[in-house]
């Protein structure tokens, strides 16, 4: 990986095209430690497209994208997790047919510090996330019976067995009850209190402007709004993006 920002996190110009659809327009905005982004805009305006190109999953067509002082945009997705950037999806990717304790090992053993974690302690590390999800007597379960709501904890927790210190979560909220985004809300501020950064997808506006440090405004591709979250809530560019006024 090339040595490049020294900024916790750097997309510069970033463009991405499917066809004629410019998914991405020369997106740029740094984040620095300890910050919690909410990343947010109307369907379409290249919200999801950006963690995916941070995540490896697809290839910017110009521009960089940077974690830690090193360019990752070339990287494929094993490599950036490595690094330490965890991905969650909007529908929750697990595997149905594994235990939710099996779930956990996937991601555990493709880092386990280079070899030098046995299982025992993958397991034991694995079970302490469940349980700080909540989720820790379905262990033994068939991921495939858990609730949605469920499925979405059991991601996060995945995500944790990465030893992440960026996360980017995909509609973290989207769909699940109260009482469970309450739980992952309380979650985030816990592991951002421990040093994880986190750039967070949502519609859910009041959540997240009440969650975030700072809002990135995406519409039709581009940046149209970076600040506070009271700062973007009174922006007109934004209002007009969501309103249409």
């Amino acid at each position: 990986m090339v040595s490049e920002s020294q900024s916790v996190f750097e997309v510069k110009d970033g463009s991405i095209a499917f066809g004629g659809n410019q998914a991405l327009d020369e997106v740029s905005f740094a984040m620095e430690k300890g910050q919690l982004i909410g990343l947010i805009g109307p369907n379409g305006s290249g919200k999801t497209t950006l963690l995916n190109a941070t995540s490896g999953i697809y290839p910017l067509n110009s521009g960089a994208i940077s974690f830690e002082g090193n360019r990752i945009e070339k990287e494929p997705p094993h490599r950036i997790a490595r690094a330490g950037v965890a991905r969650t999806f909007q529908i929750a990717r697990i595997f149905p047919h594994m235990t939710t304790l099996e779930n956990m090992l996937a991601p555990g053993f493709a880092v386990r510090d280079g070899g030098k974690e046995t299982r025992v302690t993958l397991i034991r590390r694995a079970k302490e996330y469940l349980d700080f999800l909540d989720i820790a007597d379905f262990a033994d379960e068939q991921a495939g019976d858990l609730s949605g709501g469920q499925h979405m904890l059991l991601q996060f927790a995945r995500a944790l067995m990465l030893k992440p210190r960026l996360m980017l979560l995909d509609e973290p909220f989207g769909g699940i009850h109260p009482l469970l985004i309450e739980r992952i809300l309380e979650r985030i501020r816990d592991l951002r209190d421990q040093g994880i950064d986190f750039i967070v997808v949502s519609h859910d506006l009041p959540t997240i402007m009440g969650l975030a440090t700072r809002i990135v405004v995406l519409a039709n591709g581009k940046v149209i709004a970076d600040g506070t979250p009271g700062e973007v809530r009174e922006d007109p560019g934004v209002i007009e993006a969501y309103l249409g006024v």
